[in-house]
């Protein structure tokens, strides 16, 4: 995988839908929200012809806060798992994620939350929504629990307001890398719920 990634997130859609391709434009994955299910579920493909499934990314519970998100993968095994924290969340994302043994090994935070705010409250209005997808720009990051800085995901200025830079901060082996890639695939997904 080359560096930055890419994740394009499709707002205009039926379903949420997102791909995110390295700096060689070559796919990584392409992400669809499943509509008319209780529980969130988000389907992970290697692109967008559907042909190899990455994971799915499961809901634990039909309505929660602070749900958990399991990453599942083809044969059925749970790799990780994405948790929003609750009250901690309402002015600054946080989210904790998980091993395949439920073991918290790292943090997203987000970096900028007055920026976030800003581009969801302003980015709403007509006409002054596309001005604010320049100015205000959300970024976060990936932490692990001593503190090393593994991945930084920034709001790109676009015109629609969808498109992400992921830089890799520090050297990770490859199932943690994609544990990180879809744990913040799940994360904007969540933030772009919100708003």
């Amino acid at each position: 995988m080359q560096y930055p990634v890419i994740l394009n997130f499709k707002k205009i859609a039926l379903a949420k839908q997102a791909t995110l391709t390295d700096a060689a434009n070559a796919p990584i994955a392409y992400a669809r929200q499943k509509i008319l299910k209780l529980k969130e579920e988000l389907e992970v493909f290697k692109d967008k012809t559907k042909s190899e499934r990455v994971c799915t990314i499961k809901a634990t519970k039909v309505i929660d806060f602070r749900s958990a998100y399991n990453f599942v993968a083809e044969n059925g095994q749970s790799f990780g798992s994405i948790k929003r924290e609750g009250l901690k969340s309402i002015w600054k994302a946080t989210y904790l994620l998980n091993d395949a043994g439920e073991n918290h090994y790292a943090t997203i935070r987000e970096e900028k939350p007055f920026a976030k705010i800003m581009d969801a409250l302003a980015g709403q209005l007509p006409g002054v929504g596309m001005i604010c997808n320049y100015i205000f720009n959300p970024s976060y990051i990936i932490t692990t629990e001593e503190g090393a800085e593994l991945f930084r995901i920034t709001k790109e200025p676009s015109f629609w307001g969808g498109l992400f830079k992921i830089d890799k901060l520090a050297e990770v082996d490859s199932s943690e890398e994609i544990r990180c890639m879809m744990g913040l695939l799940m994360m904007i997904f969540l933030e772009q719920s919100r708003g």
